[in-house]
């Protein structure tokens, strides 16, 4: 393993303006012997265990892991972008960044929490706050080893400080790593100075028995213990957590994030080096002058259902669909007014490039001059109100704000193809990529004046663990385990809510939302944890759990998947490598430095 033991712990000193469990103050550092002798030196030494949270490749999950998911990642600006390319398009090696990053900066704040339970005993705290550190720093070990196994299948296992020399163990086996987990909640679980909940604003954002709960039913999940994992998912709302009762949008507002809905989020301010740069990547230029790296993609756009429930058929909404090429489906998505006799020249252009593009044949037979947007806009309309909520579909419009465009004024712009100008009189919405026609977010992206300072300085908390993924996996629990029912119960609490209303599921039955079996619930509760859990640092560990990263993102294997524009074209090839591709290779550089790393198999080292 890397020599990555951290013999000093950062002090953070806490905002005053602030009663949130954030930092926002630079660092200093003390040695580790010295660091346990107060009390106040421990609520630093512990609150330096959740900054490790915001190591790049696990706050940057809606970069990282959500874009190995549903998001067509353009990977042309940071390196977290470039990553999620590299591993896309299947040249990724075990001696890149991606792995060995994730494996230094997990274990950085594993050695942070093995340093807080050796030494919590040093400052001399009351026993009650003693314990309840203790829990807060046994958690975060969990959560830790939980990511880096679900990863890397296997990985070394330390429960106490040790010198950077004597880091030299082997993997543990995938049921021993999770078997620590267990072991670490249970203790929090089994605490009686463990607060059940941090609803209160005063401990927002610190562990809780309910997060203990939640995070030792997820890691049941990959155990396939279904009946335990049942158990502790459902004592999550016994703990004080519960569904965000507002319309579904609203959540993921800065003013919302304190819900009772979020059970363990990621922290962020507007101060500078505290804040995260989520709308730089999903945002456009028409948004704060964001880089739109990480775009929906189509496949994740196509999958969300009818509003009946049933499944969305393009020609159904488009006849004629069927019968073109994926490239010609492009005449679809035209803008109204193209013309080959416009006086206004942009136009003119636009339509003859159109007909290079499609032929003359194809633009006569299903362009329409009037009433291509109107159309097109429509077959997004009538559709699981998630989707027009986490995306900017075609044609949709949004009051828009960017420093470097309209003189730092607001404009309502929508999102057209053929781009021609972001002002007057077209006021088309731009994103960064721009040479074809890419979906951009809604969720999670603020378009309007003041809502932020710049790109960079996000303010947004994201979600680590919320009650709607725990609601879900209940759901995919009982089903499990066998009991429809009660599954179909758990489950359309989500599908009903407030901003959703989607049809409830029956048991039995006929039409679109009558459940069959067991099968048929199974995939229904994996588009319903797709459709809602975007951008969220989820889906991909859920493609790996199922198995099923293969099917759902490299469309089977077959050369048809990539980065695609509206209608489909593939603009960069995603390739499947094979099945090793689901576990994560140990890091060449901890192959080298340590011996009884073992290489994983069927990765080139």
């Amino acid at each position: 393993m890397k020599k990555i033991y951290i013999l000093l712990i950062s002090i953070i000193i806490f905002s005053s303006c602030s009663n949130d469990f954030l930092d926002t103050s630079p660092y200093d550092s003390i040695a580790s012997g010295n660091m346990w002798n107060s009390e106040s030196k421990a609520d630093q030494g512990v609150a330096g265990i959740y900054q490790a949270l915001k190591a790049r490749t696990i706050s940057d999950s809606y970069k990282i892991f959500d874009g190995l998911g549903f998001v067509n990642s353009y990977g042309s600006h940071g390196p977290a972008d470039n990553e999620v390319m590299v591993y896309l398009n299947g040249n990724i090696t075990p001696s890149h960044g991606l792995f060995s990053d994730t494996w230094k900066q997990h274990y950085e704040g594993i050695h942070r929490a093995n340093d807080a339970i050796a030494n919590l005993h040093k400052a001399n705290l009351p026993a009650q706050k003693y314990e309840r550190l203790m829990c807060e720093a046994k958690f975060l070990r969990a959560y830790f080893y939980y990511r880096l196994n679900a990863l890397f299948k296997g990985v070394p296992v330390y429960t106490e400080p040790t010198p950077s020399e004597s880091l030299t163990k082997g993997q543990s086996s995938v049921d021993d790593v999770y078997q620590l987990c267990i072991n670490d909640l249970t203790d929090c679980i089994n605490n009686e100075h463990f607060p059940n909940n941090t609803l209160d604003k005063s401990v927002y954002g610190r562990a809780s028995k309910g997060a203990a709960y939640a995070l030792r039913g997820m890691v049941y999940m990959w155990k396939k213990d279904f009946p335990k994992a049942a158990s502790d998912l459902s004592k999550v709302k016994d703990c004080g957590y519960g569904l965000w009762t507002g319309e579904w949008s609203q959540f993921f507002k800065v003013e919302n994030e304190k819900d009772k809905e979020m059970i363990f989020p990621l922290q962020y301010d507007e101060t500078s080096g505290f804040s995260s740069d989520i709308q730089k990547y999903i945002g456009g230029r028409s948004h704060y002058d964001g880089w739109t790296e990480a775009m929906p993609s189509v496949d994740y756009v196509n999958m969300f259902l009818n509003a009946d429930g049933s499944a969305f058929i393009w020609n159904d909404r488009l006849p004629g669909w069927d019968n073109l090429t994926v490239a010609q489906r492009e005449v679809f998505f035209l803008r109204d007014g193209l013309s080959a006799t416009s006086s206004d020249n942009n136009i003119k252009t636009a339509y003859n490039e159109a007909v290079k593009r499609l032929g003359s044949s194809v633009m006569t037979t299903y362009y329409r001059e009037t009433g291509n947007e109107a159309r097109i806009k429509a077959a997004f309309e009538n559709r699981d109100p998630r989707l027009q909520k986490s995306v900017f579909t075609p044609y949709s419009t949004a009051i828009c704000y960017s420093p470097y465009w309209n003189g730092g004024n607001e404009q309502e712009l929508t999102l057209r193809w053929p781009l021609l100008n972001n002002v007057a009189p077209y006021w088309d919405m731009w994103s960064d990529k721009r040479k074809t026609a890419f979906y951009m977010y809604r969720k999670y992206n603020e378009t309007r004046k003041g809502r932020y300072i710049n790109r960079d300085r996000c303010t947004v908390d994201l979600p680590l663990i919320r009650f709607t993924d725990v609601t879900l996996l209940l759901a995919e629990a009982y089903n499990e385990n066998n009991e429809l029912g009660k599954s179909i119960t758990t489950f359309n609490t989500i599908r009903t809510r407030n901003g959703v209303s989607m049809p409830a599921l029956t048991e039995g039955g006929s039409g679109p939302n009558a459940v069959t079996g067991k099968d048929d619930m199974k995939k229904r509760i994996q588009y319903e944890r797709r459709a809602e859990l975007a951008l969220e640092g989820v889906n991909y560990f859920d493609e790996l759990r199922w198995k099923t990263l293969k099917e759902s993102k490299y469309d089977g294997g077959s050369n048809t998947a990539g980065r695609k524009s509206w209608w489909g074209s593939v603009e960069a090839e995603y390739r499947w490598r094979g099945d090793h591709f689901m576990t994560w290779p140990a890091p060449t550089a901890e192959t080298q430095m340590n011996p009884n790393i073992k290489q994983t198999p069927g990765w080139s080292y």
